[in-house]
């Protein structure tokens, strides 16, 4: 395991529109920071050309976005939930219960490992963006949690209040929009993602799944400066058609990770995305170089381990 780190500067937040304060850089020398049972921990797993994201609050409240898989046209049996997920959260000490369980969307590199996760864990409660998908491994997923009777839902812009992780962590749900979902765009299902953030005092994440451009857009005009974060998980594995700089610009990252398969066939993670990322001045690990990322915070500053 790698522990990397810079120092803490200050960031500006120039282009938000929303006139908001610099965005202030907390990740410091791991030297300085002491780990403590009062850390918020995200990891970012690295499952291969796929996205899946554990996050364990201080009052021990867990949530699980993503589960990684395999599409259909891979004809793979090997399975990252059973094989990757499901060990991994077993390995953070998790082996009875997970509180919440997302999915950005539907698509098999995010949906196919749940089924592992479903039969493996009792989970409080599942939310998908509500987006109608039927795609084979959404629908297993479904079936699993039919069979296991999970309690499930829905979770559009504006339900942050349904997941409860504890004190002094606040969620906001960003997109899809409470009122429609995107049609006519690359990908209504990608747009249709669930844009999460979540923050710990002064320390934020941001989780979009694969949003593309016309959701970036989108939530950059409605949300503008509150996309603000300190983690960013870069969309749709460095896709081109995603990290916009209207996007990024009110994101402001101070550190972006990036969950891509290793020599992955779209040539992820692309260039334009990287461009845009270096340009707002962000750091980038990706799961591909540096296997599972995992930051610990403590709610004003941060530390960045990886695998690698």
């Amino acid at each position: 395991m790698t522990v990397t780190s810079i120092g803490v500067v200050s960031v500006s937040a120039g282009g938000n529109g929303g006139g908001a304060a610099a965005l202030v850089a907390r990740r410091i020398p791991p030297a300085k920071y002491e780990k403590s049972a009062n850390d918020m921990v995200v990891s970012f797993i690295d499952v291969g050309q796929g996205n899946s994201i554990l996050v364990e609050a201080p009052s021990g409240k867990t949530m699980l976005y993503d589960a990684g898989g395999n599409p259909a046209w891979m004809k793979s049996s090997w399975d990252p939930g059973m094989q990757l997920v499901v060990p991994y959260v077993e390995s953070r000490g998790i082996y009875d219960k997970l509180d919440y369980v997302l999915i950005s969307h539907g698509h098999a590199d995010h949906s196919g490992g749940m089924k592992a996760v479903i039969y493996n864990f009792e989970i409080g409660t599942f939310y998908d963006p509500g987006y109608e998908y039927t795609g084979g491994s959404y629908k297993e997923m479904l079936q699993a949690i039919n069979a296991k009777k999970v309690n499930y839902g829905y979770l559009k812009a504006g339900m942050g209040e349904k997941i409860d992780m504890g004190k002094d962590v606040e969620v906001k749900v960003f997109s899809p929009p409470p009122d429609f979902y995107f049609q006519g765009t690359n990908s209504d299902t990608n747009n249709s993602s669930i844009l999460i953030k979540i923050k710990y005092k002064d320390v934020s994440f941001l989780f979009p799944g694969d949003l593309e451009s016309r959701g970036e857009i989108y939530c950059a005009k409605k949300h503008s400066h509150q996309l603000e974060s300190n983690i960013l998980q870069v969309g749709h594995h460095g896709s081109f058609t995603s990290s916009t700089m209207p996007f990024l610009k009110q994101v402001m990252p101070e550190v972006a990770v990036i969950p891509v398969g290793a020599n992955n066939t779209f040539g992820h993670p692309r260039p334009e995305a990287l461009n845009n990322l270096k340009n707002v001045g962000a750091e980038i690990f990706r799961t591909d170089y540096d296997g599972t990322v995992r930051v610990y915070t403590d709610g004003k500053q941060f530390i960045v381990e990886t695998e690698k």
